[in-house]
């Protein structure tokens, strides 16, 4: 349903459809329900990340499993 309704505001936003956009009481619910993250999209929360490097490369090390290093320049927003 998600994918569908997304699909369906990229069309509409692409269209030329220059109709003023409004929040009510009537689509409230359904623009909260779709904005809303699903329990699929917040699995990355529920692993235990580590903070610095060397605890990772420990734990790393001890269960024998890859090491991910994100590394980024800049703002964490993307407000560069």
């Amino acid at each position: 349903m998600n994918k569908i309704l997304f699909i369906i505001i990229i069309f509409l936003s692409c269209s030329g459809n220059k109709k003023e956009f409004s929040l009510t009481s009537d689509n409230y619910n359904m623009w909260k329900d779709f904005i809303k993250p699903t329990d699929k999209e917040l699995a990355w929360a529920q692993i235990p990340w580590r903070t610095t490097f060397y605890d990772g490369l420990i734990d790393a090390d001890k269960f024998n499993k890859p090491l991910l290093l994100w590394v980024m320049n800049g703002h964490p927003l993307g407000c560069t």
